[in-house]
């Protein structure tokens, strides 16, 4: 047995013999359906789908439904076909870290070993960017 083990071995190619499993291109999270939204929904669905906006602002008091909006857009993209490949969800708020907001997105991208999290802000920011 251990004859045909060490033949196997020698003839068999095992420089890789398992990969990680893709991470999934939308983590759908759990919301919450709020009345009279649908129309926002679709007003940002259509700024998502125009290829002229590069970037979409969503501003507003506190407690206006921005984050719902957000939560029900991002659970969009796991029903809707569209051209991304990964959706990110990196909530952002006055006291935000940088850091802490490029460790969750380069975890999202494949960064998320103990070397890229020592990198500098603009460091990570260069490698983020080169991904995305």
């Amino acid at each position: 047995m251990l004859k045909k083990i060490n033949d196997h071995r020698s003839n068999g190619a095992f420089a890789k013999v398992a990969e990680s499993q893709p991470a999934a291109s939308v983590v759908v999270r759990p919301e919450e359906r709020p009345i009279s939204q649908e129309s926002m929904i679709e007003k940002v669905w259509s700024c998502i789908e125009d290829k002229d906006a590069g970037v979409i602002g969503l501003y507003g008091l506190g407690g206006v439904g921005k984050t719902t909006l957000l939560t029900q857009i991002n659970n969009k993209f796991s029903t809707t076909p569209n051209d991304y490949d990964v959706i990110i969800w990196a909530p952002v708020s006055k006291h935000s870290d940088v850091g802490k907001i490029q460790d969750r997105i380069g975890g999202n991208i494949g960064f998320s070993d103990a070397f890229w999290k020592s990198k500098s802000v603009d460091e990570k920011a260069v490698d983020i960017y080169g991904v995305l």
